[in-house]
This record gives structure tokens, sequence and C-alpha cells, in this order.
């Protein structure tokens, strides 16, 4: 993708976030009806993958889903779908969760249902969580688009009032809410050449992120790694993106790393590319190419001798403050 051609994505991608933060009228359609369609459609998607059968999985799971897990898969050097089925945890039972409510969006055919239960996240002990489910109408049905979940531990008043199934809740806070549009595929990416990933730690911001045009990002007010689909090259790669506050949240540090992955034992991460703030900097956006060179891959071996390459600065790093004598 040419330089222009980012920008002119990215300002495409700015008109559609203003759109989507214009206040959204959510319905609240038919509790009875949702559910059903919530269930049928989960409990359809939930058998697809305990059985690795890929027609039932395509069948019950959005497009953009679809694309988004192969591209996942693929740039880990993974199998598709071989290797999404050979490594899946079974999805939780609706049975063992208390059903809130549903609403609606983008005029009937988005769809966010939520339920409260107890789940048990890795060797941690189980906790009541919401587990929220959104879903869209595409082709002429619905399918399950992705799931989340939120531990209501530090959430007393949400717990409540979503145990009342009072659904004013779910408008009110942005993780309940179904989406204001379809989400549309990303590009299918190739086989990576190197294995990267991008990390955001964006306290009070949210970030939209592109990568060599082809991986997509979203971040908002959270930590998180995510892998590069199509991963990076080495030579010339580029990243764009735009930043925007969040009103209301406090804004500390921000950080945008980008690693090349080992894929030999031993090995360790490089970072190529980063943009690091402190509370009092502004942060803005920007596009940028950054040069992925031999001594950076070299320099992933611990016994590596050289100078270990810094990686490319999109804001200049400040030194640390002197003691005074």
């Amino acid at each position: 993708m040419t330089q222009a051609g980012i920008d002119a994505a990215l300002k495409r991608r700015a008109e559609a976030q203003k759109q989507a933060e214009a206040p959204a009228n959510f319905a609240t359609p038919d509790q009875d009806a949702a559910r059903k369609i919530a269930e049928m459609v989960y409990n359809t998607w939930r058998l697809s993958m305990i059985r690795g059968s890929e027609p039932s999985w395509r069948s019950s799971t959005s497009a953009a889903r679809q694309v988004k897990v192969r591209n996942l898969i693929i740039s880990q050097r993974g199998s598709f779908p071989r290797d999404f089925f050979s490594n899946l945890q079974e999805p939780p039972k609706l049975e063992n969760f208390i059903y809130v409510g549903s609403l609606s969006g983008c005029n009937g055919r988005t769809l966010a249902s939520t339920y409260v239960g107890k789940m048990q996240l890795g060797d941690g002990k189980a906790a009541e969580n919401a587990y929220v489910l959104e879903f869209v109408f595409e082709n002429g049905k619905w399918k399950l688009d992705q799931s989340r979940f939120f531990d209501l531990s530090q959430l007393p008043e949400v717990r409540k009032r979503l145990h009342a199934r009072d659904l004013n809740v779910l408008k009110e806070q942005d993780g309940f809410q179904p989406y204001t549009s379809i989400p549309k595929p990303p590009p299918a990416c190739k086989a990576p050449e190197l294995i990267g990933k991008i990390f955001t730690d964006c306290p009070g911001r949210s970030i939209d992120i592109t990568i060599n045009g082809v991986s997509l990002h979203e971040f908002d007010d959270e930590r998180r790694a995510d892998v590069i689909s199509g991963g990076l090259k080495r030579g010339r790669n580029t990243i764009s993106y735009t930043i925007r506050d969040r009103e209301g949240l406090q804004r500390p540090g921000m950080g945008i790393g980008i690693f090349v992955m080992p894929e030999t034992p031993g090995n360790t991460p490089v970072c190529v590319f980063d943009h690091i703030l402190d509370a009092n900097d502004t942060a803005t956006g920007g596009s940028f190419t950054f040069t992925i060179e031999n001594a950076h891959i070299a320099s992933m071996n611990p016994q590596f001798k050289g100078e270990k390459p810094a990686p490319f600065h999109a804001a200049p790093l400040k030194g640390k403050p002197q003691q005074k004598p």
C-alpha cells in the first residue's frame, strides 16, 4: 500500500470512528426471541468447535471472524484449519450462566446478549464474570462474531444491576453493547517472512493501527499484545496509527512496541519499533517506515557479541533525570 493509500485508509477510519462515537440508538428486542437466537447460534457454534466441524463452524461464524482466525494462525506459521481445531479449549456451557438480556443495533442486524456466571480462567479461582456474545445478521442468518467476558469482582454495582436484569446497564456500559455496523473481513494475509507481535499499553486512549497495509489493530484503554497479520519482513516495513484521548479517563504514560518473535529455541524477541511517551507528552499518531536489518535478527541469539541495534523510535527517548549532587 502506498503512503497516499495508507493516509486515505486512516481518513476513512477516522470518519467511521466519528460516526460510531455519535449517540447510538440501541433497541431492546423481545427478550425471549433474542435469547432463543443467541442460544441456538451459540450452541451450534460451540458444538462445531467441540466436534472440529469446519462446515458447521463456518456456517455459524461471521465472515469477518473467519478471516481473523485464519490470519492469526497463518501469521504464526500454523496450518488452517488443522491447527485451529487441534488446539481449542471447550467453550463454556450457557447452562452454567444466568441470562441477563440483549440489545440490538444497526437496524436490527447486530445483537449483543449478556449472561453472568462463574468462570475459571487459567489456574486462578473461579470468579463471577459477565459473558457477552456478539452476533451479526449476514446472508440471511444470525452468526456469532465473538464472545468476551468481564470480571465482576471489582464492579459490585454493575453486578447487582445485572442480576436484577436491569437492561439500562447494558446501554450504559460499552462492553455490553452490540456493534454499530457489521464487521468487515480484514485482508487475507500471506505466510509471514518473520513472525511479529505488536504490544500496546494505552491507558485513557484509543489507538487504531495498520501495519504493512494488511494488519489492522484496535486498542482501547488497555494493555495487550496482538499477532501481526502477515508478520514482518526483512527490510522496509510501515506502520500508521491514530490516537484519540478517552474523555474522563486518566492518561499516564503510553507505549507501542513492535517485536520480531523468535522461532529458534533459546532466542529472544527483538524490538524493531517503539513509541514511548510519559504523562506529560501529547500523544499523536502518524505514519512511519522502519527497517529490519540482519543485525536485528542476529541479536535475538543470546550468544550475539556485537552491538545490539536500537529500534526505530517514533518519539525521541528521554534520558534519565540527572541526580543533583
